[in-house]
C-alpha cells in the first residue's frame, strides 16, 4: 500500500459511491484534501458533465490547497473533454502529494496524469484502496475496454 492515512481514501470512495448511476460513461471518482491531518476540501463527480471530483474538492479547500495532499479514486484526467484536464487545477492549486487508487484505464488518460503531475514537481502515490476502487468503477473500466475511448 502506498504511504498516507487510508481513512482520507476510504472517505474518498465513499463520496464517490453518492454519484451512482449519474456518471456514466465516466467513471466514479471522489477526491478529498488533507493538510495538517484535517479535511480542507472534498467532492465527487455528480453526473455525467459536470465539474470533476478533484475541481470540486479544490473549490471546496480554496488557498488551504496549497501544500496538501490530495486523495483521490483515479488518476487525475489530463485531456480536455467536458471540462478542462483536473491536472491543470491541481497543479495550478499547490498541491504536494497526489495519493490515486488507480490508474485511469482510459487511453487518453493511462498514466499521462500521473507523468504530468510528477514533471510539474507533484509527488504521486497510486495503489491505496485499488480494490475498492476497481470495484466502483467496474462498469467504467469494461465501457472503457469496449471502445477504447471516452471524450
Amino acid at each position: 500500500m502506498a504511504a498516507g492515512n487510508k481513512k482520507f481514501m476510504i472517505r474518498a470512495i465513499k463520496l464517490a459511491e453518492r454519484a451512482k448511476g449519474r456518471t456514466f460513461p465516466n467513471p466514479l471518482v471522489g477526491a478529498v484534501i488533507v493538510k495538517n491531518g484535517k479535511i480542507v476540501g472534498e467532492g465527487y463527480h455528480r453526473r455525467f458533465g459536470s465539474s470533476h471530483a478533484e475541481v470540486m474538492a479544490l473549490r471546496e479547500a480554496k488557498k488551504k490547497a496549497r501544500d496538501a495532499d490530495m486523495y483521490v479514486t483515479l488518476e487525475p484526467c489530463a485531456h480536455y473533454g467536458n471540462t478542462p484536464p483536473c491536472v491543470k487545477a491541481i497543479i495550478k492549486s499547490g498541491i504536494k502529494r497526489v495519493y490515486a487508487s488507480m490508474k485511469d484505464p482510459n487511453p487518453l488518460v493511462c498514466g499521462k496524469g500521473f507523468n504530468i503531475l510528477k514533471g510539474n514537481g507533484i509527488i504521486v502515490k497510486s495503489g491505496m484502496c485499488r480494490r475498492e476502487a476497481q470495484k466502483l468503477n467496474g462498469v467504467y473500466s469494461e465501457y472503457i475496454k469496449k471502445i477504447k475511448r471516452v471524450s
